[in-house]
């Protein structure tokens, strides 16, 4: 009687630990998640993939994967700009058009709502054209409202709370659409400012540029034309909390798009690290920065800048065919005079980090 009642609690303690594991209420430690993905990938960090070759003309500016697998890249082609698309991308390379915006001018960023609908800057001259649209499942693109007062619409990104926000490059500002579905400039700073850099390009320099949100409430924003990442962080109420400088450096010299991993690193693309041409400084074309430590580390070395052409955003994989611990960088091929090689063509290359990044999905 005593071996069978032992007998019996046994299997009561298995299945309660069983129980546990299974069905946990407790929110998973993606920090440590972190470290048991993708064990079975043993490649070095900063190992480079091209995924993607666009004809000569497209310029891919930005790139997302949504929930369902799907990668997208916003494309203009031309010297005039005349067309700008979506192409959805598959994992073989082929790709095809999801939809076509009105009029000339530059599709930049993208970024994925949680329902998977996709949503692009585009920034034009034209104030019938200009600003931010989601794309219908038939692909038709519908402007959302307010967007047609940035002067430069650029990146985006959702906070927890589903408002999305968008960099304005030519405003040094970052608008916010949220419940009341409707664009309102919500933060302006000094430290998102942009212009034309003293002794620089003779063109002018972006301000406000990437952005990358983290739990719970931190928008970083990069600046272009100040080689810089900032802080923004987000009130109870939705408001900004002031614009906080985390790292002016010169391995940030020109940073364009920027995301972030579980452990909050920071990672930046460098366009001019293919523009020694130009008598660039020599540049590595991914690095990542702690902003707790305010170290920058490059990923891929200058001398890896063979893989790359102006690179300028970049989004973290989320399983399936897009490797977790990796990055998908858009080469927009930005004609500044370089010449065709040794770089890369236009389309979009993989990077390994060896971490995932946010949010995890």
């Amino acid at each position: 009687m005593k071996k069978k009642l032992l007998f019996i609690c046994v299997i009561a303690a298995a299945l309660f630990v069983w129980s546990c594991n299974e069905k946990s209420p407790v929110a998973p430690d993606f920090a440590n998640q972190s470290q048991t993905l993708d064990k079975r990938v043993h490649v070095p960090v900063g190992t480079v993939t091209s995924l993607l070759e666009l004809p000569t003309g497209y310029s891919p500016e930005g790139i997302v994967i949504d929930k369902r697998g799907n990668m997208y890249i916003s494309n203009t082609i031309g010297a005039d700009r005349g067309t700008n698309q979506i192409l959805r991308v598959r994992r073989n390379g082929s790709y095809s058009v999801y939809t076509t915006l009105p009029g000339s001018g530059q599709a930049r960023g993208l970024v994925a709502g949680k329902r998977g609908k996709i949503f692009v800057a585009f920034a034009t001259s034209d104030p019938n054209t200009n600003g931010v649209y989601s794309i219908k499942r038939n692909g038709t693109p519908v402007r959302l409202r307010g967007s047609e007062g940035m002067l430069g619409p650029n990146a985006l990104t959702f906070d927890a709370r589903g408002n999305l926000y968008c960099t304005d490059s030519d405003g040094g500002s970052v608008w916010k659409y949220g419940r009341n579905r409707r664009f309102v400039k919500w933060a302006e700073d000094l430290l998102l400012a942009g212009g034309i850099a003293p002794g620089g390009p003779p063109f002018p320099l972006p301000g406000a540029n990437g952005i990358a949100f983290y739990p719970p409430n931190k928008l970083y924003v990069a600046n272009t034309m100040q080689n810089s990442i900032n802080l923004i962080r987000i009130g109870h109420n939705g408001q900004a909390l002031g614009v906080e400088s985390v790292k002016s450096d010169f391995l940030l010299m020109n940073v364009d798009g920027i995301a972030v991993d579980v452990h909050e690193n920071i990672y930046a693309v460098l366009p001019p690290s293919t523009l020694g041409f130009l008598n660039a400084p020599p540049l590595p074309p991914l690095v990542m920065l702690n902003p707790n430590t305010g170290v920058v580390t490059p990923i891929v070395t200058h001398e890896g800048a063979a893989d790359f052409n102006t690179p300028t955003s970049l989004v973290f994989g989320t399983g399936g065919p897009w490797n977790r611990r990796s990055v998908f960088i858009a080469n927009a091929a930005l004609q500044y005079g370089q010449p065709m090689e040794p770089w890369a063509a236009p389309g979009v290359v993989e990077v390994y980090v060896g971490k995932p990044g946010m949010p995890c999905k």
